[in-house]
């Protein structure tokens, strides 16, 4: 199994960032490979990844599952602890690309619900931010390439923050975006477009809320009555 756990490992720096399905087609030929039994289930595959995660933890790196609301669905994460939007993407980039990448997140956490449409990504706001401005071309390339590695993420003509962002900066986004970016505050984690209390708008994890009103009926913030529906969310919030 360690000899899974590596190859493992290597795909998910490879991808960025897994679907399950993902997971599954990358663990079938392994695990067969090794004769191992594959974990199958959730939550298999969740203590799959919490033991790789023990021998890399301190190396800097981490597996992290998250749920990416606006796709509907659960990514495992491959990030770097300690990392910073100017040390993210800059292997083999110019000074220039590394400040277009920075402040193309900046711009879109600034956001209210943290997106901007397709074509402000090549607007002249990032045209002319440095004294070697980027050729439109090379900035879609360079745009394609993060989606790609999971820092955004092209959706109905709007790019948004993505996957690994959420999970890689989360601190940085959090701290310095205050205005749209929180936490929930019933697991502390980062919370994108889910729900929102219809009385004092404060956002939680749609999973977070409803295990919460299991027990009381009342909005853990400003404890009013919860009235919103806890509908599955196909969109941002």
């Amino acid at each position: 199994m360690e000899l899974v756990k590596r190859s493992f490992i290597r795909a998910c720096k490879n991808h960025s960032y897994l679907s399950y399905q993902m997971i599954d087609e990358i663990l079938t030929p392994l695990c067969d490979a090794h004769k191992v039994r594959k974990p199958t289930s959730k939550e298999a595959i969740k203590a799959f990844v919490g033991e790789i995660n023990d021998s890399i933890n301190n190396l800097g790196q981490t597996l992290d599952f998250i749920k990416y609301n606006i796709r509907g669905e659960e990514y495992l994460v491959y990030s770097k602890t300690d990392a910073t939007p100017d040390t993210v993407a800059n292997t083999g980039l110019t000074a220039e690309e590394c400040q277009y990448f920075s402040k193309l997140l900046d711009r879109i956490a600034s956001e209210e619900d943290c997106r901007i449409p397709w074509n402000a990504a090549y607007s002249e706001h990032f045209l002319h931010t440095s004294s070697k401005p980027l050729k439109k071309s090379r900035m879609q390339q360079l745009l394609q390439k993060w989606c790609n590695m999971g820092y955004f993420q092209e959706i109905d003509e709007s790019i948004y923050l993505g996957p690994r962002s959420l999970v890689e900066l989360s601190f940085y986004l959090s701290s310095n975006h205050s205005d749209y970016i929180k936490n929930c505050t019933l697991c502390k984690g980062l919370v994108m477009w889910d729900i929102r209390c219809s009385s004092c708008q404060i956002q939680f994890h749609r999973e977070c809320i409803h295990k919460y009103l299991q027990k009381r009926d009342i909005c853990p913030s400003c404890s009013n009555l919860w009235t919103t529906p806890l509908r599955k969310s196909t969109g941002a919030s």
